[in-house]
C-alpha cells in the first residue's frame, strides 16, 4: 500500500464512505503496530497481520473438521484455518485479532494454517 501525504489522507476523508475511512484506519492502525498489511503479502513469507475478524465458518468432514475464519485489516482479507478444530474460544465475527505464521495461498487468497494468535479486543457483546 502506497503511504499518503497528510493533505492527501485529508483530502480523501471529504469524499470517501465510511467503510473506507474505517478501512484505511484499519490499515493505518496495523501498521502502526508494525503487521505487515495483507495486500503486501507473498507465499512463503513469515508474517505478523493485524485485523478484524469478518467471518467465521466450520467446515465439516467426516475425518476432520477445520474452524476458517476471515479476517481483514483495511488493505485486503486473509482467510485462517485451524485443522481439528470446531471452533477457536474467543475467535468470531467482530473480534479483533494478531496472527502470524507461514503464508500460503488457497484458491488464489492467502491464507494461514493453525497460526499462532493473540486476541486483541472483540465487539461482540
Amino acid at each position: 500500500m502506497k503511504k499518503q501525504s497528510k493533505f492527501q489522507t485529508w483530502l480523501k476523508s471529504f469524499y470517501a464512505s465510511d467503510e473506507e475511512l474505517a478501512a484505511y484506519e484499519l490499515s493505518e492502525q496495523s501498521a502502526t503496530r508494525g503487521s505487515t498489511l495483507i495486500d503486501e503479502i507473498e507465499r512463503g513469507e513469515t508474517i505478523q497481520v493485524t485485523g478484524i475478524v469478518k467471518t467465521a465458518t466450520i467446515k465439516p468432514n467426516s475425518q476432520v473438521p477445520a474452524y476458517e475464519v476471515e479476517i481483514s485489516d483495511g488493505s485486503g482479507s486473509l482467510i485462517i484455518i485451524w485443522q481439528g478444530r470446531k471452533h477457536v474460544a474467543g475467535i468470531e465475527p467482530g473480534t479483533r485479532i494478531e496472527v502470524e505464521g507461514r503464508i500460503t495461498f488457497l484458491s488464489g487468497k492467502p491464507c494461514l494454517h493453525n497460526p499462532v494468535y493473540k486476541i486483541l479486543s472483540s465487539e461482540v457483546g
